[in-house]
């Protein structure tokens, strides 16, 4: 196994940033909600990252051993940070570097994300959660979102950029897959991965509440047995 140091040496360092813990979704298995309310988890602050801050961490001379970042939330979005277009202008300045971001696409407007593209442009890819064919479906995992701003928003982000689409499996989605592929590759899609669901994956479904009444996520029993639970490419 390569070491760190031949990592460093032969600029493919890969950098994994959380940089906002701000989300506009409330996704039941998310780390950052409480399933019980859709709410943030109550002991979870709110901050994001800065461009200046993101500077410091990262000054120029140290973006040159790094080949790749990816932006993917645990705690957030981040298209929710403030400063993201400034920061991913700064990246694709003063480095070579390539940029992956992950997220839900339910917010901003079409134009914004037009100008995210113009930005990053062949040296990136941004991916969108889709996990339906329509709201109702969409929505019974990602809570909060609107599918069809989604697709407004990665047809603007097309025009200049690379899509990826992520799509998380559940009972209530299993037979749909290619469907979803179906509806992005119309927009054009680099790549559509498939994962099933793996969070309390010892039980059959996961419970949470909406306006305080029950709901319930039933695990794939296609797709989410132990042998297929590794995630696939369509």
């Amino acid at each position: 196994m390569k070491s760190y140091s031949n990592l460093y040496k032969n600029k493919k360092l890969k950098a994994w940033l959380d940089i906002s813990t701000y989300c506009n979704a409330a996704c039941p298995q998310c780390h950052r909600t409480n399933p019980k309310t859709l709410n943030k988890i109550d002991w979870l602050p709110l901050i994001q990252w800065s461009l200046d801050e993101f500077k410091i961490a990262f000054p120029k001379k140290s973006m040159d051993h790094i080949s790749e970042f990816q932006l993917c939330g645990t705690w957030g979005d981040p298209c929710m940070n403030k400063d993201i277009l400034e920061i991913c202008e700064y990246i694709i300045d003063n480095s070579n570097c390539y940029i992956i971001i992950n997220t839900n696409g339910s917010m901003r407007e079409p134009f914004w994300w037009t100008r995210l593209g113009y930005i990053i442009k062949h040296r990136g890819l941004v991916v969108f959660d889709i996990d339906g064919i329509n709201q109702e479906m969409h929505s019974h995992y990602r809570q909060k979102t609107n599918l069809n701003l989604i697709l407004e928003n990665m047809k603007a982000y097309s025009q200049y950029g690379k899509l990826g689409v992520f799509t998380v499996i559940f009972k209530h989605n299993e037979n749909y897959l290619k469907d979803i592929n179906e509806m992005v590759k119309k927009i054009g899609i680099e790549e559509h991965l498939c994962v099933p669901s793996d969070r309390a994956h010892h039980k059959k479904e996961f419970k949470f509440y909406k306006d305080g009444e029950l709901k319930i996520l039933e695990h794939s029993p296609k797709y989410g047995k132990s042998a297929q639970r590794a995630s696939f490419r369509l």
